[in-house]
């Protein structure tokens, strides 16, 4: 029996089915949160904060804190090479493949960390809220690289899912702002989505979450010049303790500017 599969054996012993999922979708997204992990899959931080650690333990993962200017950020949880192993046999073939191991010491020093735990923040929001929730779900979420792989030709979103909510299901393109991009860029962007809907006969809504309300206003001023034949909405704040799933998301050339919950765009749009 080699070591790797000692390993895997031995670690096995350890995991819960939930486990099992918080490594799988850490194979699809590259990085989770401590913050993440436990807003989408934990009712207790400290459980939450134990369970990371004996994935840790048994080698499955690493974790770092990227350094900031004020302030600790939260753990960094990513794959090991042996975490690799274990969800390679999870992908549903709908998903990104697994990285490769060599592309997670980059994570650590990649220049757009910021954007990416971003975008999961968002993503691990609406988990955080279907737990809560009596009839809601996310059903799918896709990374960047899963849009890519379908999409690619058109357009390269950050994120794609599909959210359900009673009897209600919408599903979006997801565009997480920085700040750091110009508004020409962003606008740049719509031809591509409009071309999906064009190629697919499918509107699917853009979503954009802004750096700051600021940003959502200049945004909103900008596409109102513009014409889309794509429906759009948008959000604004620090995503890392917003509820992606309520009342943030104020529609691009709505009568009014009230912001309603991502379930009642499926109705606005449908």
């Amino acid at each position: 029996m080699t070591s790797t599969r000692q390993a895997l054996l031995t670690a096995a012993n350890r995991l819960t089915e939930r486990d099992r999922r918080i490594l799988h979708l850490l194979g699809q997204h590259q990085v989770l949160t401590t913050h993440q992990i436990t807003r989408a899959f934990f009712d207790n931080p400290r459980v939450a904060r134990r369970r990371v650690q004996i994935l840790a333990e048994v080698g499955l993962i690493d974790c770092f804190r990227p350094a900031l200017l004020i302030g600790t950020s939260p753990k960094h949880c990513v794959l090991t090479a042996l975490g690799l192993h274990a969800v390679a046999g999870l992908d549903d073939g709908h998903e990104q493949p697994v990285p490769r191991a060599g592309e997670l010491g980059r994570l650590t020093v990649r220049a757009d960390l910021g954007h990416l735990v971003g975008v999961n923040d968002v993503f691990c929001g609406l988990l955080g809220s279907a737990r809560t929730m009596t009839d809601a779900s996310l059903e799918i979420w896709w990374s960047e690289r899963a849009c890519a792989k379908a999409w690619g030709t058109y357009v390269r979103p950050d994120g794609f899912g599909r959210w359900h909510e009673g009897p209600r299901t919408v599903d979006f393109f997801l565009e997480y702002d920085t700040g750091t991009e110009h508004s020409p860029k962003i606008l740049a962007k719509l031809p591509g989505y409009e071309a999906v809907a064009a190629a697919t006969s499918i509107v699917t809504p853009v979503l954009f979450w802004l750096h700051s309300p600021r940003r959502e206003q200049a945004l909103h001023q900008r596409l109102a010049r513009t014409h889309q034949t794509v429906p759009i909405a948008t959000a604004a704040g620090d995503s890392a303790g917003a509820d992606p799933s309520g009342a943030v998301w104020r529609r691009v050339g709505a009568e009014s500017d009230a912001r309603v919950s991502l379930a009642d765009l499926a109705g606005v749009w449908t």
